[in-house]
Order: structure tokens, then sequence, then C-alpha cells
């Protein structure tokens, strides 16, 4: 039996919990990174929980049941990179695992939107030893960690006195 990887998921709009619930109902071991975040209406305010990665899906497979969750209503099609199915390694799982449940304020942006900056390590709080580069947006020192295979990264407002220039 081969080894089971993490796989990227491309969803419909908006189908990202749906398609996560039909997957964990098929026993497939999948993860959605989710965020709380307040929505305003007009007339209330309400913590959600959102999708950190909007038309993203991660599934651990094997080749066996590679197809499977191709077979889930919501599901489009796997995610490419280099001609091959995106994979994400299991520690960029456990980080993206990490900062959901922090409590620091993440946002996903594009990576190209920065210049390419100092590289550093977080050596104090809950992100010790992850390595990220620095950027600076509005004024404010933050970390920029780099996903694999995604075409997005992770920006995290880290206190500047945590980290370490390599």
């Amino acid at each position: 039996m081969s080894e089971k990887k993490w796989h990227v998921l491309y969803t419909r709009s908006r189908f990202e919990k749906k398609v996560y619930t039909l997957l964990i109902e098929k026993g497939i071991e999948t993860y959605l990174p989710l965020q709380k975040t307040i929505r305003q209406w007009k007339d209330r305010k309400k913590m959600v929980e959102e999708p950190l990665f909007r038309s993203y899906c991660f599934v651990k497979v094997n080749a066996k049941d590679y197809q499977l969750p191709l077979t889930i209503e919501g599901v489009v099609k796997y995610v490419w990179f280099d001609g091959k199915p995106a994979t994400i390694h299991e520690h960029e799982i456990e980080f993206l695992k990490k900062a959901c449940n922090s409590k620091y304020k993440i946002d996903v942006v594009e990576s190209q939107n920065f210049v390419v900056g100092q590289k550093v390590r977080v050596d104090r709080g809950m992100f010790t030893g992850y390595e990220g580069e620095i950027v600076k947006l509005n004024g404010k020192y933050n970390v920029l960690f780099k996903i694999s295979h995604l075409p997005g990264s992770l920006l995290i407002h880290i206190p500047k006195h945590y980290l370490k220039v390599l």
C-alpha cells in the first residue's frame, strides 16, 4: 500500500465546508483551515468561522484512493503544480493547524505583492522555530510564511522582538 500524502482540492466557490463534511462522511482524512472572524450585518455582528483559503480543502490519500475525493459534490479538481498534483508536507499542515488555533491575526496574501526581505526565525511564542520572511505592512513588521504549492502565503502579525534574523 502506498504512502498517504496531503493533496490540495479545488472546490466550487463557497463549498469548502460542505466538501469538508462530505469527505469526512466518506472516511477520507481531510483538513479545512478555518479562521474566526467577525461579520457585520445591518442589525448585528456575529463571530463566524471562514475558510482561510477560499475554494481549497486538503485531503490525505494514497494512490489507490486518489480518485475518490473527485466524486464528492462540490469538488472541482486537484490542484496541480509543475505538471504534478500539488502535495503539502505534513509539517506544513501542522503549521496551518497551529496558526489557525492561535490568537494571532492571519491574512492570506499573494506572495508577489511583497519585495523579498530578510529571512527570519521565530524564537519566542507558539511559532518558535518556524522560518519566514519579514515584510513591512502599514508601518508594522509581519512575517510571511510560504506554504508550498499554494497560491498564497500566510501573513502573521508577530511582534518583532520575537524574531531573530538568520
